[in-house]
């Protein structure tokens, strides 16, 4: 019984510490499959300039490995500044000056969205609290006192345009990650980094 005891702490101990969780996911078109890439200019949508120049030159670093040129958006329009919101006038603007570059396909990595949950904690006080059949007293529910804790939810997603062709500003691919709770932005971004890769393996 003892040994039975020590297993489900164990396991409650285990299951609290390792509470980061990714969920990977791919969609890519006809297009995407059949379309050769020569040239395609590389962009990380994001206000941090450091993060951006980084991910640039890491992205433009998986473009080579698949034998496409990377143009980096830092080095091609420094002048371009972070926005979360881009009106169609500025999408226009941005299309034709990559076309007078001679500049087609483009590869976008953004965060889609941060969510934050309220949930009960796995620890052994909620999992006591919960063993109403064991209970030697009648508590009711609302006497029960748990730990909650806040998981954030992170959705970023690398989108691969042909600006050539798309009159919709719609992707002809994409890869998306789902990150709950983070315990390293290293290691998001170098999954990120594998799973944008992943994407132009599967062709």
């Amino acid at each position: 019984m003892k040994n039975t005891i020590w297993l489900l702490v164990l396991l409650l101990i285990s299951t609290a510490c390792s509470t980061s969780k990714t969920i990977p996911s791919q969609w890519m078109s006809n297009e995407f499959k059949e379309t050769p890439f020569d040239r395609m200019l590389v962009f990380a949508n994001t206000e941090d300039k450091v993060l951006q120049d980084r991910f640039e030159d890491k992205m433009a670093t998986v473009l080579v490995s698949e034998g496409i040129t990377p143009v980096k958006m830092h080095e091609l329009f420094p002048e371009v500044e972070y926005k979360e919101d881009y009106s169609q006038e500025e999408i226009d603007n941005f299309v034709q000056r990559c076309t007078a570059k001679d500049i087609d396909k483009v590869l976008v990595a953004s965060q889609k969205s941060m969510t934050v949950d309220t949930v009960l904690a796995k620890n052994l006080r909620n999992y006591f609290n919960s063993l109403e059949p064991l209970s030697l007293s009648h508590k009711k529910d609302e006497d029960l006192v748990y730990d909650k804790k806040e998981l954030t939810t992170y959705t970023i997603e690398a989108a691969v345009y042909d600006i050539a062709v798309t009159t919709e500003d719609k992707p002809i691919a994409t890869t998306t990650l789902k990150v709950t709770d983070p315990k390293s932005n290293e290691r998001i971004e170098n999954r990120f980094l594998k799973e944008i890769e992943k994407l132009f393996k599967n062709r």
